[in-house]
């Protein structure tokens, strides 16, 4: 038989503080009503030995649930939730969806949305879809908790099924704002970084530093609204310098058929042999071999300095590499890396400001906002060993 401690589960890996993910799935379960006004709820001690965390951890979590409305604590007799579901229209939520919590961008993300809706009354639930199908059950669950807006990290590959959960927010005037990636035929405000500009930036840096041969190295999630900016950013800067572009590189993911976005960062952490093995047979037998390359994200141009080093050749002197999102690590590696930082915090902070605005009744078309990226010059790249005559961009 299910208890109250079963419905509650946290993330040991995530950037999310477990303080922030319990205060969130308690704040689910009683908004959704699953826990219902009045019922009594596991206590600190309980939820700290469940959780395998402090009952420090569970204090602060209550903490926030109980200055939102949503528990009370009563000495001596423990913790209720004080929550009613019949005044939901004076409750102000808004959903908050994302593929993963990955990496720390998807923490700033969450934190400076959340601080701006905070500002104006508004809570945020958020949630993670793993796939498509969870994404679909989140966002169908979020609509029936009667949420007033929703911020959306979507999945790739969006499906109908994903297409018409949204269209349903559209249809009771729900506003939506797309952060990253955009969704085919769902009208709505994006926020986004200017993918496009920093892989340009990036790719001029390694031209103007001689390099005449740079490619372009991708994973295989096909039809992803950042990544073809990428990629176009790599052609424009290519052709400013009159230089061809070359065939665009992608390594496949070796447990499924499609990466995931998820999937660069957990091979990441396994250093995984398949993906390595893939990058040296793309160096061998490329002619001539390209004395730079770009990557689609920081997390492949990692595994890709990893796979430089296993051909007995040096990053830079014999090949440099640019990543693009500005990881934690990637400032750290034993050869710093080049890379566009993206600001998380701006991107995150407009997305809720644009969805304020929409829920204050603005009516124009919907927005398509890009923040700018930063070049952060690194010891991944310098002048290739041979250098021919200058070029110019003119």
């Amino acid at each position: 038989m299910q208890t109250k401690l079963d419905a509650i589960k946290l993330d040991h890996d995530s950037y999310i503080a477990l303080h922030v993910q319990l205060h969130n799935v308690l704040r689910q379960l009683i908004i959704s009503r699953r826990w219902q006004h009045g019922e009594r709820i596991p206590g600190e001690t309980q939820l700290a030995k469940h959780l395998n965390i402090s009952r420090t951890t569970v204090r602060i979590a209550f903490q926030s649930a109980e200055v939102e409305g949503l528990i009370t604590r009563i000495a001596g007799r423990g913790t209720f939730v004080s929550y009613e579901a019949s005044s939901h229209n004076n409750t102000r939520f808004v959903g908050y969806v994302t593929r993963s919590f990955h990496n720390e961008i998807h923490r700033i993300l969450l934190s400076s949305a959340e601080t701006e809706l905070r500002s104006e009354g508004y809570s945020i639930i958020f949630s993670n879809a793993r796939t498509n199908s969870d994404e679909v059950d989140v966002i169908k669950q979020l609509l029936n908790n009667h949420v007033n807006g929703l911020i959306l990290w979507a999945n790739a590959n969006v499906t109908d099924g994903q297409r018409s959960i949204l269209r349903e927010y559209r249809s009771r005037n729900i506003p939506i704002v797309f952060i990253d990636r955009l969704v085919d035929g769902i009208p709505a405000d994006y926020v986004g970084s200017d993918n496009y500009g920093g892989t340009y930036a990036l790719v001029s840096h390694l031209v103007e530093l001689g390099h005449r041969h740079v490619v372009y190295l991708t994973h295989s999630i096909a039809n992803l609204y950042p990544v073809d900016e990428r990629y176009r950013g790599y052609r424009a800067a290519m052709g400013a310098y009159n230089l061809p572009s070359h065939d665009l590189w992608k390594v496949n993911s070796p447990h499924t058929n499609e990466f995931f976005e998820t999937d660069l960062f957990q091979l990441l952490d396994e250093q995984n042999i398949d993906i390595t093995e893939q990058i040296i047979h793309l160096m061998k037998t490329a002619s001539p071999r390209p004395t730079a390359i770009a990557c689609v994200n920081d997390a492949l141009a990692i595994m890709t300095m990893r796979a430089i080093r296993q051909m007995g050749l040096n990053v830079p002197e014999d090949v440099s590499v640019v990543g693009f999102d500005d990881i934690s690590v990637a400032a750290h590696m034993d050869v710093p890396l080049t890379t566009a930082s993206q600001d998380a915090h701006e991107i995150g902070q407009r997305a809720a400001r644009v969805l304020l605005e929409r829920l204050d009744g603005m009516a124009s078309p919907p927005a398509h906002l890009t923040v700018p990226t930063r070049l952060q010059i690194r010891m991944s790249t310098t002048t290739p060993i041979e250098i021919n005559e200058p070029l110019s961009n003119e």
